[in-house]
C-alpha cells in the first residue's frame, strides 16, 4: 500500500491498496481511510472508509469489502493501548 494523504492535524490517514488484499479480487482501485474522532479527554472512535473501483463484473463479490478487519485491528489496538497506558 501506498500513503495518499497523512494529516496528522486532523487525525486522517489515506492509504491506496497497490497489490493483494481487495486488488487480487479484480478491483482496479482500492482506497482506505482511516480518520481518528476524539469523543472526549479518554477516548476517540476510529471512523474507517473503504472506496474501490472496477467493471460491473465484480458485482458478486462487492460484498466482501468491508471494514471488519479495521474494526478488528482497533480494537485490539484498543485493548493493548488501554492495558498499558501509563497514569501520572
Amino acid at each position: 500500500e501506498r500513503f495518499t494523504k497523512i494529516d496528522d492535524e486532523n487525525r486522517v490517514k489515506e492509504t491506496e491498496v497497490l497489490e493483494g488484499g481487495y486488488r487480487d479480487l479484480g478491483f482496479d482501485v482500492v482506497r482506505i481511510r482511516l480518520e481518528i474522532v476524539e469523543k472526549d479527554s479518554k477516548s476517540c472512535m476510529v471512523r474507517s472508509t473503504i472506496e474501490y473501483e472496477g467493471n460491473e463484473k465484480l458485482a458478486d463479490v462487492v460484498s466482501y469489502v468491508n471494514v471488519k478487519p479495521l474494526e478488528m485491528m482497533a480494537e485490539i489496538i484498543g485493548k493493548h493501548l488501554c492495558q498499558n497506558k501509563s497514569t501520572p
